[in-house]
């Protein structure tokens, strides 16, 4: 059996939407001849779906941005407190300072930071140093890791998918090292993602980047036919394929079981008609004020009684709140925030409407929800 090295970070967020495509490579490539080599960044976590799958899975270091920064800043802190110890010593408690707390946690999440100056500042400092993102710091030692098996082993192919970016930069350097066939697989597009922006400047060396990278890339797949041509525009002499991303039927068993069990599910009809949203809202790209709007104006019209439906969220609703608020509808819109991938579909198995909200934009024409 043929062997490939998987560069995949994603792999074991089995609540992410990413996972689903990179555990089924991983799941399906044996049938076709295919030893899957996955390499993945230590989290701390293995996820129990990992028993279920026949691949070796190499656990590599790893270093986010914020982590490389805030270890830099402890260390250079540590110094300074050893070279003054001693006049530290020699002060009164009353004169003595409370050691600055470095915040991960905040500094993860700049909107955290009501102050919109702080906000934008961080902002800006992400377009400098999470260059090409914020997961660069995972390239050395899954290049490290990944080298080591090409070494040791017979490996014939190489996949990158992303995102992060990071991915492919690692896939690039094995392949100018190795040079064996390398697919660079998008599951959504790098400097022609509609979704992402950046400065002039940014976007200057982004694309310089890109167009690097992919430079000795065997072939580029995409998810949908108009991601394929559109990423065609910026690598008209590369060889494009777009792989609609699948449908597996091992994820749904659980469900059937629980039908005919009716064990954590009712068939019984509500007295409300429930309605659920699953999935980002990308920072208000895919826009519920078309909905609360429309059920706020039949209310208005006495044609609808709002009492009698009920809307759930689930993922990431950032700013949702003071948008239902905004509508009066709060009484009715539920935040139910990040949970289990299982749990949204035992949510969805027992609701009534399941809400596609989407980018009122032509761009958005080259993409199929996950």
């Amino acid at each position: 059996m043929k062997k490939v090295i998987l560069i995949a970070f994603y792999f074991n967020q089995v609540n992410e939407i990413a996972s689903k495509r990179l555990r089924a490579l991983a799941k399906y490539l044996p049938q076709f001849g295919w030893e899957p080599i996955v390499i993945v960044p230590d989290l701390g976590f293995i996820p129990k779906e990992n028993d279920d799958l026949n691949c070796r899975i190499i656990y590599t270091e790893y270093e986010d941005m914020f982590g490389h920064f805030s270890n830099k800043f402890k260390k250079s802190k540590s110094v300074d407190s050893k070279d003054s110890n001693d006049s530290k010593n020699s002060k009164d408690s009353k004169d003595s300072k409370d050691p600055v707390e470095f915040n991960d946690e905040k500094l993860k999440d700049s909107t955290s930071f009501s102050n919109p100056i702080v906000s934008k500042a961080i902002s800006m400092a992400g377009e400098v140093f999470a260059y090409p993102d914020g997961m660069k710091y995972w390239h050395e030692s899954a290049l490290k890791e990944a080298s080591k098996i090409m070494d040791d082993e017979e490996i014939d192919a190489i996949i990158s998918s992303s995102w992060p970016i990071t991915c492919h930069t690692i896939a690039k350097d094995l392949k100018e090292k190795h040079d064996i066939p390398w697919i660079a697989d998008l599951r959504d597009l790098w400097n022609l993602n509609p979704y992402v922006s950046h400065t002039f400047i940014r976007e200057y060396f982004e694309k310089r980047l890109e167009l690097k990278t992919f430079e000795n890339a065997d072939a580029l797949t995409t998810t949908t036919d108009l991601a394929a041509e559109t990423l065609s525009t910026l690598h008209p002499s590369s060889k494009i394929v777009p792989i609609l991303s699948g449908y597996d039927n091992d994820d749904f068993k659980f469900l059937e079981e629980l039908v005919s069990k009716r064990d954590d599910f009712s068939t019984e009809l509500s007295e409300k008609l429930k309605f659920i949203y699953a999935g980002s809202l990308y920072g208000g790209k895919r826009d519920p004020n078309y909905l609360f709007e429309a059920i706020r104006q039949l209310e208005d019209e006495n044609k609808l009684d709002s009492s009698k439906i009920s809307i759930e969220f689930y993922g990431d609703s950032t700013g949702l709140e003071e948008i239902a608020n905004r509508y009066g509808l709060l009484d009715i819109v539920h935040i139910g925030g990040k949970i289990a991938h299982e749990e949204v579909l035992k949510k969805q198995l027992n609701s009534d409407v399941l809400l596609l909200i989407s980018w009122d934009d032509e761009k958005e024409k080259m993409f199929i929800p996950g």
